[in-house]
């Protein structure tokens, strides 16, 4: 039996969308950090979520050392668009190290609350008040010009008063 020219890609495109999953070996992120991704098939992200997981686990035991989480961020498979797909950055620390503790891993997506005094500058709010005034009086004293209460000779005067008044 042939099949129909338009159903073969399409069922190409499936077989590929649940094929499998498909994982980046760990890679480097900075001292001690380290990074890697996998998508997956269907649309859950249970599945790359476990293969990240298991695969920052595996490299860091190997290595002796300990596997805790930075950040995460998995998401979901669209039919016709995407796979499921799931991001993952940890650390590989010595056993003992005080920074192992209890693991403080975050969505991407999340917010973060800052423990540390954080100065704040505004910019001098006068001066844009100051600025937009002149603005206004400028486009009042042209609008009088134009309408001929004044004279080009006094708007000029007016304006430059004004100007010099910053």
């Amino acid at each position: 039996m042939k099949l129909p020219r338009i159903l073969a890609p399409v069922i190409l495109s499936l077989v590929l969308f649940f094929a499998g999953c498909v994982s980046s070996d760990v890679i480097s992120a900075g001292p001690d950090t380290y990074m890697v991704s996998a998508s997956g098939a269907g649309f859950a992200t249970a599945g790359v979520r476990e293969v990240v997981y298991k695969k920052a686990n595996d490299f860091c035991a190997a290595k002796g050392l300990v596997m805790v989480p930075v950040s995460f961020k998995a998401k979901p498979g669209e039919l016709g668009r995407s796979a499921p797909s799931a991001d993952l950055t940890f650390r590989a620390l010595k056993p003992g190290d005080p920074a192992i503790g209890r693991p403080d891993a975050m969505d991407v997506d999340q917010s973060v609350a800052v423990n540390q005094n954080v100065k704040v500058s505004f910019k001098d709010e006068s001066k844009t008040e100051k600025q937009a005034d002149t603005y206004t009086e400028l486009i009042k004293l042209d609008d009088l010009r134009k309408r001929g209460i004044l004279s080009d000779a006094e708007f000029e005067n007016a304006k430059r008063k004004l100007l010099q008044g910053k």
